[in-house]
């Protein structure tokens, strides 16, 4: 190319617009996810943009220099990035202490801390794998997910460069000639291309394996930005000021606006193909991902098939410019007013909605972004701009702690009245009312367990409980010893079946049982196959043959309890699930063994979770309840199955959990449901009577009384 071409633009419009197109269809897919369900992608488009403006000050300021300020670098990030950020923290701490049920405190407290240190990506992942906090609802600061893999990649890839300085043995002496510092590009090419391929392999893997993980964590998602990077370094020009060389085929400008169209297409139909069952990052996420590299590549357009009209446009130009500011405020302002007002928003809504974020977002870029960019104090020292950053971090992570700190002094000062309910409770605690669905079972109007705590009242029964996504099964034993017992149970299903040890765990200790388990979450005992396994996210099928053949093979066991969530969906409806269950049960009952199953507990309100309802209106919890069809409304092939094959004992608890009209939420002083669908293990110990008496019969119907000792 003639060294009179002109050097390289500053100022990228194409590049602007592409901001801006991956903001809307984020915020769209928050606010209608229906109508762009694949929506999400635009991270992704964010993602190759960060990598290839980032790279490309990183390249021309080695070239320019010879070497890379890493504090100008930093503090040019602590400028640009916290300021808003921190805002946005600290106004979603705020608004949750103010609008928010203390239930929801210590989640925003942590995520808030996760994300003031730009770590919020592996908090979720954590959480996403954690069977306890995966349900969790999102809070106002789950977006900030993003962000954390964007900051970290920050200090990683100045590194890489100071990296492929050092190697190249650089002066800014031997640049000119050479078009920048000596083995600057191939060092550059090599050591961000390794870092992409292998982040690429990773992501491939990890979410082919079905670990809902994939989604967030770093690795997986670097090799977006390394794309935008390796993108900058092939477009970098030569440090004589000439624009780099280019294909030939794309000299040509109706060939450029070919190559931007595909890229849109590309972006467009990710953003309207795919959806939440998408297996994502992994191979899927190419297709945004290159779509937006070719709009990049292309560049400035021309000829009657360009979209300069449009990316240039002011108003595209100007989303472009507060695009990061609407990021971060466009979703806690979705999630308060789901809170307040207790629904999605409908349409208009999410019109009027979209119009707040917009206004939220010019005022954030207007009098934040923007003064914190340019103030002079900042602006004329890394330094200072780099400790100011710091302890502007430390003062956001002080408030960070706030509603941690205010959900445990609630639950500690409600300690004193929940141990004596415990240790002396009244007549009618807990299941007791049920008859009358009465909320309160005296004067004493405190819940057990408090709504802020009820998520750690479940059983904890350790390694005893394998994971979803575990390959096996874990097998325990309880009670009396193998050799001492006269009758032995077996504990079998998901985290349903799980949730009956506080009702079944007295009566064996009362009779002298023995109890094996076969527990693992997720995974319902039965032959049929979960959607999920479909898509990897659990590996059930495996672990329930093996339980079958464990369970078919131990002559030892004389009843099998089987409980499942019957609100998973089954790959072939409610005929696979019934009949994958006979299959499975029946063997069992051919072995000699006497199955057991109990019809599922009915589902709690969803929205807000019962126990952030409970918190919020606590003067009327009748809100918080459920009308007992709808919490009936799960696909109950459990009783299906015994009514396939008679020989299975089927138990109904309904009427433990409901009145004849409606599902409450809190029963006698005690909060029924713990969390999206789990009864509280409280609540499962008052109905340990009503258990008893319901397993006896059964154990009496099948000849089992006298081995059981439920005779004299």
């Amino acid at each position: 190319m003639s060294s009179q071409q002109p050097a390289p633009r500053r100022f990228l419009p194409e590049v602007q617009a592409l901001r801006a197109l991956a903001v809307l269809v984020v915020v769209a897919y928050h606010l209608e996810p229906r109508v762009v369900p694949g929506g999400f992608v635009g991270v992704d488009v964010f993602f190759v943009i960060s990598g290839f403006l980032i790279t490309g000050h990183l390249v021309r300021e080695a070239r320019r220099a010879g070497r890379i300020s890493l504090p100008g670098f930093w503090a040019g990030r602590v400028r640009r990035i916290l300021p808003a950020a921190l805002t946005a923290i600290a106004a979603v701490v705020v608004g949750t202490l103010v609008f928010a049920p203390v239930t929801q405190w210590g989640t925003i407290g942590q995520q808030a801390l996760a994300s003031v240190f730009s770590v919020q990506n592996w908090v979720l992942a954590a959480d996403s794998v954690d069977y306890l906090a995966a349900e969790n609802p999102p809070t106002a600061l789950q977006h900030f997910w993003s962000l954390g893999v964007e900051e970290q990649f920050y200090l990683l890839w100045p590194l890489l460069v100071v990296l492929a300085l050092l190697l190249g043995r650089a002066t800014i002496r031997g640049s000119r000639r050479s078009g920048g510092p000596r083995g600057l590009r191939p060092g550059l090419l090599a050591l961000f291309g390794t870092v992409t391929l292998a982040s690429l392999a990773y992501s491939m893997w990890l979410t082919a394996a079905g670990d809902p993980a994939a989604y967030f964590v770093t690795p997986t998602r670097m090799w977006e930005l390394g794309i935008g990077g390796l993108l900058a370094v092939v477009m970098a020009g030569r440090a004589d000021g000439a624009p780099a060389r280019v294909p030939r085929v794309l000299a040509s400008p109706g060939m450029r606006s070919l190559l931007v169209l595909a890229g849109l297409a590309g972006i467009g139909y990710a953003v309207i193909r795919y959806d939440g069952g998408t297996p994502f990052p992994g191979f899927a996420a190419a297709l945004p991902v290159l779509g937006t590299a070719a709009v990049i590549l292309a560049g400035r357009t021309s000829g009657p098939l360009s979209l300069n009209w449009l990316s240039d446009h002011l108003a595209i130009q100007w989303v472009g410019n507060v695009s990061y500011s609407l990021y971060l405020w466009h979703w806690p302002i979705l999630t308060f007013f789901i809170l307040i007002g207790d629904k999605e928003p409908r349409p208009l809504e999410s019109v009027g909605l979209l119009g707040i974020s917009l206004v939220a977002a010019w005022l954030s870029y207007r009098f934040i972004e923007t003064p914190a960019r340019t103030f002079r104090p900042l602006a004329s020292s890394n330094i200072r701009a780099l400790a100011v950053g710091a302890a502007a971090i430390v003062l956001a992570a002080v408030l960070a702690l706030v509603p941690t700190v205010g959900q445990q002094q609630v639950v500690a000062a409600e300690n004193g009245q929940i141990q004596q309910l415990r240790n002396s409770p009244p007549a009618g605690f807990g299941a007791a009312s049920i008859e009358t669905g009465a909320a309160f079972a005296s004067a004493n109007h405190q819940i057990v367990p408090t709504p802020a705590s009820a998520h750690g009242d479940y059983p904890d029964l350790g390694s005893c409980v394998s994971s979803g996504a575990s390959h096996l099964s874990h097998t325990c034993e309880f009670g009396a010893k193998k050799g001492d017992a006269k009758f032995t149970i077996a504990l079998v299903g998901d985290s349903h079946a799980t949730q009956w040890w506080k009702a079944l765990e007295p009566m064996a200790k009362k009779h002298n049982w023995r109890i094996v388990t076969h527990l693992k979450n997720s995974c319902p005992f039965t032959g049929a196959v979960r959607t999920a396994q479909k898509v990897g996210f659990i590996d059930c099928v495996d672990a329930n043959k093996d339980r079958l053949d464990d369970l078919v093979a131990d002559q030892d066991i004389d009843a099998v309890f089987i409980a499942g969530w019957t609100g998973a969906p089954i790959k072939g409806g409610h005929e696979a699930a019934t009949q994958g269950a006979v299959d499975y049960w029946g063997k069992v009952q051919d072995s000699g063994k006497q199955v057991i199953v109990v019809r599922d507990s009915p589902n709690p309100s969803q929205d807000p979770l019962a126990r952030d309802c409970v918190a919020k209106h606590a003067d009327d919890l009748r809100q918080c309840g459920k009308d007992r069809d709808e919490a009936l409304s799960n696909d109950d092939w459990i009783s299906a199955a015994q009514a396939r094959d008679p020989r299975l004992e089927l138990l109904d608890f309904t009427d433990e959990f409901c009145t004849q009209k409606l599902c409450p939420a809190v029963v006698g002083n005690v909060l029924v449901y713990r969390d999206q669908n789990h009864i509280s293990d409280t609540y499962m110990a008052t109905i340990a009577p009503a258990f008893e008496q319901q397993l006896s019969r059964a154990l009496r119907g099948s000849g089992l009384a006298g081995r059981a000792g439920l005779d004299g």
